[in-house]
């Protein structure tokens, strides 16, 4: 069978494409709006074609045929920390992603958005521009792919021809017979963290916000937003979100417990709970950083999803 290649829109650090070059995948071309991305993909996949373009113009005649179509499309439209404006979000880019989809008509389909997506218009809009292919859909537990995290995620994966191909878990909360167990915090924590330890204004900082937001009664969804989650060796971070970079005076507060005192994580801390590996390179300031990781689709997964993908393909070949 021929090297299945892929077309990466809204590419963003190249999360997706880690794990589809990883699982063996090759990047036909990949585009994103913002130039900084395009830094880092490039930076880190050298021999993977990668320009700024916009979804909104960009056509088929404009990109390669490929076997694969996928797209993490932003969620600030959707997120439960936003105004969830849908449709009428001039960010959102799923009509874009649909009509190049009814366009293209590729082989197989791989997107991303946060869980409240698949009950959307614009998820519907999706499906019907899909129509004809098979599809799967669900809300996936990245830390049953290799992810040290809480993050879940809506994901679609369609083929058009077969039944559509789903992920196999390779970890699991406990040890099973095919799968190993959950990547707990000890596994990804930084050995030497050059960091500030929190002090006391900082902690009354914290719980000033916990006692508005519980004040403002908050349903239990939104209260995660201004919770502080205080992590040891035996749990999962909790979802890395974009807004890290503002540390323990965010909403979410994330502190790592570490020898008696408390922290915020380190940088390197929140690239490996992304599952990136240490020497992926980022371009950009430290907030651009922690924008692209928290934005990213987990690398394992995608490399889960590109997996499936190659033996679907694989056994489509075989059987012809």
């Amino acid at each position: 069978m021929n090297q299945l290649t892929a077309l990466h829109a809204a590419c963003g650090a190249g999360g997706i494409t880690a794990g589809f070059e990883h699982a063996g995948i090759r990047t036909a071309f990949a585009f994103d709006l913002n130039p900084i991305v395009i830094n880092t993909h490039r930076a880190n996949f050298p021999d993977a074609p990668a320009e700024v373009r916009d979804l909104w113009t960009i056509t088929a005649n404009d990109l390669p045929v490929a076997d694969v179509f996928t797209c993490g499309i932003p969620c600030e439209a959707y997120s439960i920390a936003g105004q969830r404006k849908g449709l009428l979000d001039e960010r959102d880019i799923s009509p874009a992603v649909a009509r190049l989809l009814h366009e293209l008509r590729p082989p197989y389909v791989f997107l991303e958005n946060v869980p409240p997506f698949q009950f959307s218009p614009a998820a519907a809009m999706i499906r019907d521009a899909l129509v004809g292919y098979r599809i799967a859909e669900a809300v996936f537990r990245h830390a049953d792919y290799g992810v040290c995290q809480k993050r879940e995620r809506w994901h679609l994966i369609a083929a058009r021809d077969v039944p559509a191909p789903l992920p196999t878990a390779t970890h699991s909360e406990y040890l099973g017979f095919v799968t190993r167990p959950w990547i707990r915090f000890r596994e990804i924590r930084d050995p030497h963290p050059d960091t500030n330890y929190l002090s006391a204004r900082a902690w009354r900082g914290i719980i000033r916000r916990q006692s508005k937001a519980e004040m403002r009664q908050l349903d239990s969804e939104n209260s995660a937003y201004a919770k502080c989650y205080i992590v040891d060796d035996d749990d999962l971070m909790p979802t890395v979100l974009a807004s890290w970079f503002k540390g323990a005076s965010r909403n979410q507060a994330t502190v790592i417990f570490d020898d008696g005192r408390f922290r915020a994580p380190t940088l390197l801390e929140v690239r490996r709970a992304q599952g990136f590996p240490d020497g992926f390179n980022f371009r950009g300031n430290q907030r651009e950083i922690y924008e692209q990781i928290g934005r990213a689709v987990p690398p394992p997964f995608a490399a889960a999803v590109a997996q499936a993908i190659i033996e679907s393909a694989d056994c489509t070949s075989q059987d012809a």
